[in-house]
């Protein structure tokens, strides 16, 4: 470990998160901090295929405002009986103005009548830690973390010169329109057969698709009240290296926009990051009955497997030894272990 003690800023303002990734930091040579210490920190809009390119839509985002190294992540939940549904769309389920308690009463009544042999489900959870300003070159992250470098995608503040066709721009390196249409097409394949109501599914989903303009298809219009406010990210694949060029100019001539100007990073980051990726997951079963107090989200309804409880009849530090986003942060922690 370095003698340099750093800080960790939790890229979430939500409370629940960030309270339980701060357990996870506990005894750890870190000042941890959240988005909620910085005021002018964006928004971001979620709004990749899977969970681990929207955890590192967060870091990244988060990193190159602060300057501090910034750890995010994002979980969904697959439901066997729905699909798969609602995935990445777990906290947004029930719609634009979703809760942690319509989300889960939207849950039970689909699942209604389904019986115990079908109500299989996973949680899983993404975690990626950027540094934007690394002490040194020779990082060895253990596995089954991964580690990458990138380019500092802000080096250069030039932009597109009409900003209406920024995402056409990025579009042309990494066509999210086909990658959605993949995500679409796999999630509508229809392989169960017990008792869901199809056709309401199938109208939920269609639903949830039309907040993201490079998930529509010919004939569907944007949802507006499904909309994300906040910075948008492209593909961070586009600024991936093999190592960094110690001493050459980073290559990016085209900065993404909606970086504020007076953002601490701009001043401190370097121009090359390194970024270290994990996933963890547990698998159960979907409860016919909300169970428990403590946790948050789906946690009332998810029983995993080989317990009598409940995520949220758990005390946080049995729940975060066995669930989804403690073993991602252990998983990343370790993988971490020996370089800072």
């Amino acid at each position: 470990m370095s003698n340099i003690r750093r800080k960790v800023v939790l890229a979430s303002r939500n409370q629940d998160k960030v309270r339980e990734m701060q357990q996870l930091f506990e005894g750890l040579d870190f000042d941890v901090l959240s988005s909620a210490d910085f005021p002018g920190l964006p928004d971001v809009i979620e709004d990749g295929t899977t969970i681990v390119g929207n955890a590192r839509r967060k870091a990244i985002i988060t990193a190159a405002y602060t300057g501090e190294i910034s750890v995010a992540d994002d979980t969904s939940l697959e439901v066997r009986e729905l699909n798969g549904f609602p995935d990445i769309f777990a906290a947004r389920f029930s719609g634009a103005e979703a809760t942690y308690g319509s989300n889960v009463d939207l849950m039970l009544e689909m699942m209604a009548g389904v019986p115990a042999e079908f109500r299989q489900a996973r949680f899983s959870t993404a975690c990626v830690w950027v540094d934007p300003r690394p002490a040194h070159d020779d990082f060895d992250v253990a596995r089954p973390a991964v580690g990458r470098w990138l380019r500092n995608p802000w080096a250069r503040s030039i932009g597109v010169r009409d900003s209406g066709e920024e995402w056409d721009y990025w579009n042309g390196f990494v066509d999210r329109r086909a990658a959605w249409d993949k995500y679409r097409r796999s999630m509508e394949l229809d392989l169960n057969s017990w008792g869901h109501d199809k056709s309401r599914l199938k109208k939920i989903a269609d639903g949830l698709f039309l907040g993201c303009a490079d998930a529509l298809r010919p004939g569907e219009e944007l949802d507006e009240s499904l909309v994300e406010d906040g910075m948008r990210l492209p593909d961070s694949e586009i600024w991936a290296v093999p190592g960094p060029e110690m001493g050459g100019q980073p290559l990016t001539v085209v900065a993404p926009g909606g970086l504020p100007a007076e953002a601490p990073g701009r001043e401190l980051n370097g121009p090359y990051w390194y970024e270290i990726s994990t996933v963890g997951r547990v698998v159960g079963d979907i409860t016919e009955q909300a169970i428990g107090s403590r946790g948050f989200g789906y946690d009332p309804v998810f029983q995993p497997v080989g317990e009598m409880r409940t995520l949220a009849e758990m005390p946080g530090g049995e729940k975060n030894a066995i669930s989804h986003r403690g073993r991602a942060m252990r998983r990343l922690m370790d993988g971490v272990g020996g370089i800072y």
